[in-house]
């Protein structure tokens, strides 16, 4: 069984140009520079349009829309040239 950290570090390091910081319940990800995604204590944190919105990991996580959330962070926080590239 996958740990929730190693799903959440999973999601966020398949997209481009993310670097992590910090160690396992306590991480954050980054794209050029800008946090878009956090991890700590357990709980889930993801950049949005207005600031900052907290992920639910219940019993039963539905991992895509997890994975949808961390990308479209990923997508508000990556630089236009990156986005222009290709992206995700």
């Amino acid at each position: 069984m996958t740990t929730l950290p190693a799903r959440i570090r999973q999601a966020a390091l398949a997209l481009p140009e993310v670097e992590e910081h910090g160690q396992d319940d306590d991480v954050v990800f980054r794209v050029a520079g800008t946090e878009f995604t956090r991890f700590r204590a357990g709980a889930l944190t993801v950049r949005c349009n207005d600031g900052w919105d907290d992920v639910a990991l219940g019993d039963d996580v539905d991992w895509l829309l997890v994975e949808d959330r961390i990308a479209r962070a990923w997508e508000l926080s990556a630089p236009r040239a990156l986005l222009e590239a290709g992206g995700r």
